[in-house]
């Protein structure tokens, strides 16, 4: 349940442009690589005397050869594994096929992976050596060195609260990808990948060793005597790690003036963004609650000595798939000690109705998840990511070659790196853990009808985030479609006494419906970038192709291939059109893309201040979708290969 939760923080993050920057492909790279982009071959992959081994050619293949070598003799190692991967779509690093390991021999291996969107990588390990990886690898052919060092994996001493050694206690290894779950009172431990988590005993002496691990990034013990937790690289310089003992956390949950009885309280980590960078997210999760009692009591007798965020969560909808969450405390519990807390009982309520315009489908806001969240003001030394934003996406208009995009994203990466960092650093210290640690939100009680409630909102400034998915909302990686999206700010007012029963009411929240399979299309009219008028209505009759887009968008530049593939297919045909429309600044950016691109169809320039974007329900770029002949929308949201496929059977299923 709590996962839900993480998963509705990386949406947020995701939305603010804050996870594509985040993201970080460390590696450690071989001594050399040559890379040359040749035309698509088709080859397989091949033992050190040439026999194929993946049992046939693929139609397009990246295809990596090389020599693995002893860092100190620079022989040839006589027996070396290897495993291909790619870059992880929501992890940092790269997605390993660990059960796809070939064995090669003389110190030299080529192999070929089938050519996809997302960059291949190949991890090299060996006994006793240090394992390492090519880094991604954007050529069609390429040939790498690798001189790989002896070495020893992750390895310290477990100490027991007093000082002695623990023996015979188990401790975990997380990797990058993996996310231990600590759920139920008494911490049982589970992961996203069980089947692969690391795992070991103390011996006698309470020592414990893992083997060599690219991936390695914690160690965590939990235990009856206490919880401990260290990052790998910390082991290096101080491989003690101690036991502590647990926190005791409880507290009374008050809903306006009486006691909130035979509800649910619940514990999270609280995390903050970059605070375990390179991670997106904290390697070691929480799952714990407790019902209250006749009196709003709640107890939880085992926490372990870390950030903590306590909350309520109410009982919302019939079948809600999310953990609503409300009434956040966020507090750095010590080793040991007890901590009384107090959820709600102070502000006044906030209420309000939303109408969504123009939707005539059943929706029932009970299941939807809205928010209203307390704004703070951004402290001093807050780092931000906008001006490298900004340089980057110069570069690539400015880019006129494949390697001079490739030579602006590694300056990219390096500086988001480095901004990265001070993130991580600005968080650990005394203002950034007070900055975040003071975010407090408030999820809204709705009726069937939209009208909506929130219990015990202190005065202050706030965001309203009204969202409301599909009937049958699915969250996660991949939810239902947005029926609508809306923000505003409000501002409550203080409560005399700190507390009041009059509530604050918003009044009537009116909000239009996104665009969703068989909306109609709103009309528009715009100037082309040669000074054109283009109205979507004159093509009223035709299929029509509609891409939202910018010059210098890294996400935009990789649909281009399949709008050219697309327009080409079917430029002829007199029942279908495509039109661009640039949300650029000025027509200097986007003409020459398209000139660079040789791109033949219209393109019109939205510019600043145009709200058609919002009329069509953009949420960012690019955004490609196919209107049908009657002006309504036949798929709203299209990507790479969907794009020709939609194209042709709309066509054929109109024949």
């Amino acid at each position: 349940m709590i996962s839900t939760m993480i998963r509705g923080v990386i949406r947020k993050l995701i939305a603010g442009g804050l996870w594509a920057l985040a993201a970080l492909c460390a590696f450690n790279g071989p001594l050399a690589a040559q890379q040359k982009a040749l035309p698509p071959v088709s080859v397989s992959r091949r033992d050190s005397s040439g026999r194929p081994l993946d049992g046939g050619p693929g139609t397009a293949k990246v295809r990596i050869t090389g020599q693995v070598l002893d860092a100190e003799t620079r022989q040839p190692l006589p027996a070396f594994t290897l495993t291909h991967g790619r870059q992880d779509r929501q992890y940092i690093g790269f997605d390993w096929e660990e059960t796809g390991q070939t064995t090669f021999s003389n110190g030299v291996f080529d192999v070929s992976v089938p050519k996809e969107k997302l960059a291949p990588a190949v991890l090299i390990q060996a006994p006793g050596y240090l394992p390492q990886s090519s880094g991604p690898v954007y050529g069609l052919e390429t040939n790498l060195t690798f001189l790989l060092k002896k070495g020893t994996g992750p390895a310290g001493l477990v100490l027991t609260p007093d000082g002695r050694p623990a023996a015979g206690r188990t401790v975990y290894l997380s990797r990058w990808h993996d996310r231990i779950l600590l759920e139920g009172l008494q911490l049982e431990v589970r992961t996203n990948k069980s089947a692969d988590l690391r795992r070991t005993s103390t011996d006698a002496a309470g020592r414990f060793s893992f083997a060599p691990d690219i991936d390695a990034f914690a160690v965590l013990v939990v235990d009856e005597a206490g919880f401990a937790e260290a990052r790998v690289d910390d082991l290096k310089s101080l491989p003690e790690v101690r036991l502590q003992p647990y926190a005791r956390l409880q507290g009374t949950l008050r809903i306006g003036a009486g006691p909130g009885s035979n509800e649910t309280v619940r514990l999270a980590p609280a995390f903050a963004p970059y605070a375990d960078y390179p991670r997106p997210f904290p390697f070691c999760d929480l799952s714990e609650k407790a019902t209250t009692d006749g009196a709003g009591h709640f107890l939880f007798p085992r926490v372990p000595p870390v950030d903590i965020k306590i909350f309520h969560s109410p009982k919302i909808g019939q079948g809600a798939d999310f953990t609503p969450v409300t009434q956040i405390i966020n507090v750095t519990l010590k080793p040991g000690e007890t901590r009384a807390v107090t959820l709600g009982g102070q502000g006044r309520p906030v209420v309000g109705r939303v109408v969504l315009k123009g939707y005539d489908k059943p929706l029932d806001w009970r299941e939807q998840e809205c928010l209203l969240e307390l704004v703070e003001p951004a402290p001093p030394g807050l780092p931000s990511f906008d001006p490298l934003v900004k340089d980057y996406e110069q570069a690539l208009r400015a880019a006129a070659t494949t390697e001079a995009r490739i030579a602006a994203r590694a300056r990219f990466d390096q500086g988001r790196d480095q901004i990265a960092r001070q993130f991580a650093a600005f968080y650990a210290s005394a203002a950034g853990r007070r900055y975040w640690l003071a975010r407090r939100s408030y999820v809204l009680q709705f009726a069937q009808d939209g009208s909506f409630r929130v219990e015990d909102v202190p005065g202050g400034k706030y965001q309203l985030t009204i969202e409301a998915l599909e009937p049958g909302a699915r969250r996660g990686p991949h939810p239902s479609p947005v029926i609508t999206f809306h923000r505003q700010e409000v501002r409550v007012p203080d409560s005399p006494g700190g507390r009041g029963d009059a509530p604050f009411d918003l009044g009537a929240i009116e909000t239009a419906p996104r665009l969703y399979a068989g909306a109609m299309a709103p009309d528009f009219s715009v100037n082309t970038l040669d000074d054109k008028t283009l109205r979507l209505s004159d093509f009223r009759g035709k299929f029509v192709l509609l891409d939202f887009w910018a010059a210098g968008c890294a996400p935009c530049a990789e649909q281009t291939p399949f709008l050219k593939e697309t327009y080409a297919a079917f430029k002829d045909n007199p029942r279908f059109a495509m039109i661009g429309l640039s949300l650029d600044t000025n027509a200097l950016a986007p003409r020459d893309y398209a000139r660079q691109n040789q791109i033949a169809w219209p393109q019109g320039l939205l510019g600043q201040g145009s709200d058609l974007p919002s009329r069509f329900g953009v949420e960012r770029l690019p955004s490609i979708l196919l209107i049908g002949p009657n002006g309504r929308v036949l798929a709203p949201a299209l990507r790479a290969g969907a794009i020709k496929s939609t194209v042709d059977a709309a066509l054929n299923a109109h024949d």
